[in-house]
């Protein structure tokens, strides 16, 4: 009798978790929008990851009559300026569902699922949304195709041929996507695993230490002096891998200082505060300073790419338009660099407006806990708007200045405040005015 029920107390014991397990991660209506954006986000990223493949293919194997290798050079760091735009949205879509699965998997963790379990969970949830995102993507990138048809390189436009990627290169993209959403997956489960009752309650908070200086000021003097010993005798490879390692080292330092700065000025903020709105929007940027870099981020590594793009453009109009020892051969090739510069102008922009809009919707889901209870407290929604405002404001003028976005913060923040005490007062004037009328 009892080797019987034993067995039926195990599939009993089975069926109550699967119950569990589906009650915790099945979709509702309140996650439509923490599932829908991740996937529009890694859409954008494989069409956009696709559309510039395309045209450092095409760069690639462009004719080279030199034999410098200088249109190698021009794809090359063509996808090394993408890199970190495209690497900046796909984190803030992994980072869109991240809570959502960080609280469940950790209710799971409590309730007894084994470590294993929870990361095959885990798994199985961001890599479908991977998949989805990339399938869409790849759709989404056949509509550019006859635009990609149109741009010059090496003198003569691409053509529908050689517009369209290989079906192999188009499979390892869409590869390469998924498995970063997957390595972002794992890489969230490690506070589940060690804390899950710390993740349930939200508990931890980053720290920005003074190391980040350091490590800025090491990387920037280390990007200089490979640009002073880089010469002709590296070759074409040498010289395409020092041009890559500054590119990207530089756009790194941006998201290395960014947080310890945007930490510091809310911290001076948060002394000085002497409101709800600014009390509540130092307090939130404190939460995590790099969730509040990344708010600004984009459009930090858009300025980044914007402002020496500017330069080059002026520059090339200028040689064309005024020296006479410029060759044929030379004009073209100076084309091809604007056209490298124009795509990545234009792609850069599109990544940011789409970051902006996945980080802001990560962040007001981030804390929907917290609206409803200050709303339950009886905060106003204007002084919420506001604070929101605020507390992107605070990153947003880092990055403007950052000797003194401090300062700007509240020499805004004071002005704004005597606008309303006036605007008050005026209020007040006229409805006293109006009563004894």
């Amino acid at each position: 009798m009892s080797t019987h029920e034993a067995p039926t107390g195990v599939s009993a014991r089975r069926a109550g978790q699967r119950t569990a397990l589906w009650l915790l991660i099945r979709p509702s209506c309140t996650d439509a929008s923490e599932i829908i954006l991740p996937v529009i986000a890694i859409a954008v990223i494989t069409a956009m990851s696709i559309a510039v493949s395309t045209l450092a293919n095409a760069f690639w194997f462009a004719p080279d009559p030199g034999g410098f290798g200088q249109y190698r050079i021009l794809a090359v760091a063509m996808l090394a300026v993408m890199v970190v735009p495209v690497s900046t949205l796909g984190g803030s879509a992994a980072r869109l569902s991240a809570r959502r699965r960080e609280d469940r998997l950790a209710t799971l963790r409590l309730l007894g699922a084994t470590p294993s379990w929870v990361r095959k969970v885990a798994l199985v949830e961001a890599g479908m949304l991977a998949l989805l995102g990339a399938l869409l993507g790849a759709a989404l990138a056949l509509p550019i195709t006859p635009a990609l048809a149109l741009v010059p390189v090496a003198g003569n436009t691409l053509g529908i041929d050689r517009a369209i990627l290989p079906p192999a290169l188009v499979v390892v993209l869409a590869s390469c996507v998924v498995l970063v959403a997957l390595i972002s997956a794992v890489a969230s489960l490690k506070q589940v695993m060690i804390s899950p009752l710390g993740v349930r309650m939200r508990q931890s908070a980053p720290r920005m230490h003074w190391l980040r200086l350091v490590i800025a000021a090491l990387v920037v003097a280390g990007a200089v002096l490979v640009l002073q010993l880089t010469s002709a005798s590296w070759g074409t490879v040498g010289i395409t891998l020092a041009l890559v390692l500054v590119i990207v080292s530089v756009m790194a330092v941006l998201n290395i200082l960014g947080p310890f700065l945007v930490g510091r000025s809310a911290q001076r903020r948060l002394r000085r505060s002497d409101n709800g709105a600014s009390l509540i929007a130092a307090r939130t940027v404190l939460e995590s300073p790099q969730a509040a870099w990344r708010q600004v981020s984009g459009v930090a590594l858009a300025s980044f790419i914007a402002v020496p793009a500017g330069s080059v453009l002026g520059f090339l109009d200028m040689v064309q338009n005024v020296s006479d020892a410029v060759t044929p051969e030379q004009i073209q090739f100076f084309g091809d660099i604007r056209t490298v510069v124009v795509a990545a102008l234009a792609v850069s922009y599109l990544l940011v407006s789409c970051s902006v809009g996945v980080t802001q919707a990560a962040a007001v889901m981030e804390r929907r806990a917290l609206y409803v209870s200050l709303d339950r407290l009886g905060m106003s929604q204007p002084v919420m708007h506001r604070s929101r405002r605020m507390a992107i404001r605070i990153p947003l003028l880092v990055l403007i200045n950052p000797h003194t976005g401090g300062n700007a913060e509240e020499e805004i923040c004071t002005a704004r405040q005597r606008g309303d005490e006036s605007n008050f007062k005026r209020r007040s004037v006229e409805e006293h005015d109006g009563g004894d009328a």
